[in-house]
């Protein structure tokens, strides 16, 4: 058992169990990981021409070329999880989950791509609510523990390597705690995200000229502030102010979540789609925030060269901000123009470099493998358990 674990099972009285430390990234696991898991309900458009077929826009991204693009900067989040114990905390055993989390947003400044304009990387150990005495209800147990373990691991050499936070999942429900503690590693990674996209409108980068594409969905869950410090609730004012020119994209998606408004999917759409088209777009109401967002979906590459036939279709997602575009939808001719833009982000590809090529966009790619690049080996990292 590595220092750290020894820290923990000493300072909160746990049992620990020693158990087999593995990376969940990098270990083999059925199923897909989709970037949304809502149900989408095509019920109203969300631009002003009420279409009723896929649009073709290889034209329009063709036109495009030799200009400079309207994306000028890319933001990714990513974050490795590892099971790293079992401890028995009052009579019961939980899961130990630690993470490594990093945070990144490339600038592409005269036609190239600047990395790290802003960068955050933290380390994390999520620990069940029962490791503590009483009621977790702040930070006043995990603050000394945290920075017990810290000193720990400084005495093992490593100065330059500290862990930023200790995270409490909660234990109330019998779901499964393993998955939990991801969860609120997942959760502090979007935190960091929204952050960061703060800071970028705060500093004025974001305009007509200059959007950012963000990986993933724009529809953040909210997050308890009584439970994470680190939350971010921003007002729905806030949210369309910070959001106004930031297009999210997410690579994979749940194609049995887009419904036809009073049941059925909608999946055969996305799937009929040919290279350059588009679906309408649709507005969709979050659940999570008093915000609209307007949806599409988009083939950038061929489905006779992908593995499945969703592969190389992208959901595209932008904020509805004002009361003209909440009523009427967003003009059609932006959405076409944003489309036509993003076309032209997808060369060249990462062949062999990431099984999920087809649904990339290259600044976006270029930016997840910088943020990766920041991370310790999976291998220095579970030793210091």
């Amino acid at each position: 058992m590595g220092t750290v674990l020894k820290v923990i099972e000493k300072e909160t009285s746990g049992v620990s169990f020693n158990s087999y430390k593995y990376c969940h990234d990098t270990t083999d696991r059925s199923g897909i990981d989709y970037d949304d898991n809502k149900d989408i309900v095509w019920k109203e458009y969300g631009e002003t021409e009420k279409l009723t077929k896929p649009v073709n826009l290889k034209d329009a991204a063709d036109a495009r070329r030799g200009y400079p693009s309207i994306f000028s900067f890319f933001l990714d989040g990513s974050r490795y999880t590892y099971k790293v114990d079992d401890m028995s905390f009052q009579k019961n055993v939980y899961p130990i989950i630690a993470g490594q989390i990093g945070v990144g947003c490339c600038e592409r400044r005269n036609l190239r791509l600047q990395p790290a304009l802003l960068f955050e990387s933290k380390l994390v150990i999520a620990l069940p609510d029962r490791a503590f005495s009483t009621d977790w209800d702040g930070q006043d147990q995990a603050r000394p523990l945290l920075e017990k373990i810290n000193n720990s691991v400084r005495l093992k050499g490593r100065p330059l390597i500290q862990f930023n936070d200790l995270l409490i999942y909660d234990t109330n429900k019998d779901d499964k705690f393993e998955r939990k503690g991801i969860a609120k590693i997942q959760d502090y990674m979007v935190e960091l995200e929204k952050q960061l996209v703060a800071d970028l409108v705060a500093a004025g980068k974001l305009n007509e000229s200059n959007y950012l594409i963000k990986d993933g969905s724009l529809d953040y869950q909210k997050v308890s502030t009584k439970k994470n410090k680190h939350a971010l609730n921003l007002s729905s004012e806030h949210i369309r102010n910070n959001y106004r020119r930031v297009i999210g994209v997410s690579k994979s998606f749940d194609p049995t979540k887009c419904l036809v408004h009073g049941g059925g999917s909608n999946s055969n759409i996305i799937a009929n789609l040919k290279l350059y088209e588009r679906t309408p777009a649709f507005r969709y109401t979050s659940s999570r925030a008093d915000v609209d967002f307007c949806i599409w979906y988009l083939r950038i590459r061929e489905a006779r060269h992908t593995h499945s036939i969703f592969d190389g279709v992208l959901k595209i997602e932008k904020l509805i901000v004002t009361e003209k575009e909440r009523i009427h939808g967003i003009e059609t001719d932006d959405i076409n123009n944003i489309t036509a833009y993003l076309i032209n982000e997808r060369n060249p590809v990462c062949y062999g470099s990431d099984d999920r090529w087809a649904n990339h966009l290259y600044p976006i790619y270029l930016t997840e493998q910088y943020v990766k690049s920041k991370y310790l080996s999976n291998d220095l990292f579970i030793q210091l358990f």
